[in-house]
C-alpha cells in the first residue's frame, strides 16, 4: 500500500527517510518506497520512447524488453538491443509526470524547511 502512494507523498517519504529524524526500521521501510514501485505499463513506456526519440522505436532499437529490469518511484529500466550494432543496452525512462511532481515536492520541502528555520532559528536547513 505504501508503494502505491509514493508519488503523491514523495516529500513526506523524503523527510521520513532521513536517518537522523526517525528510528532505523522506519527509515528502511520508507527508503524501500523509492526503490520499489509498480511499473508503468509497457504501452506507456513505448509512447514516451517514441516521443523522446522523435522517431519509431524500431529505427533505434532492434528489441526493447517489455518487462522492466527495475521500477522505482521516479523511473523504470528496460533492457534493449541497439539496431545494427547488436549491442545490448539499458534504457532508463522517467515515469509520466514525474518532473512536475519532483518540482512541486522540492518546493514543498523548501517551504517546510524555511518554516522550521523561522520557528526555531537554531535549526539550520543543512542539519536536516
Amino acid at each position: 500500500m505504501i508503494i502505491s502512494l509514493t508519488q503523491k507523498f514523495f516529500p513526506y517519504l523524503f523527510i521520513a527517510s532521513a536517518p537522523t529524524l526517525f528510528p532505523a526500521e522506519y527509515v528502511q521501510e520508507f527508503q524501500n518506497c523509492f526503490d520499489r514501485a509498480p511499473p508503468v505499463p509497457f504501452e506507456e513506456i513505448q509512447s514516451i520512447l517514441r516521443k523522446e526519440l522523435g522517431k519509431p522505436i524500431e529505427s533505434v532499437y532492434e528489441y526493447v524488453d517489455p518487462t522492466p529490469l527495475a521500477s522505482a518511484s521516479i523511473a523504470q529500466v528496460h533492457g534493449a538491443r541497439l539496431k545494427g550494432s547488436q549491442e545490448d543496452v539499458v534504457i532508463k525512462v522517467l515515469k509520466p509526470g514525474i518532473e512536475d511532481i519532483l518540482v512541486a515536492d522540492l518546493n514543498f520541502v523548501y517551504v517546510v524547511a524555511r518554516i522550521i528555520e523561522f520557528l526555531n532559528p537554531e535549526i539550520s536547513r543543512t542539519s536536516l
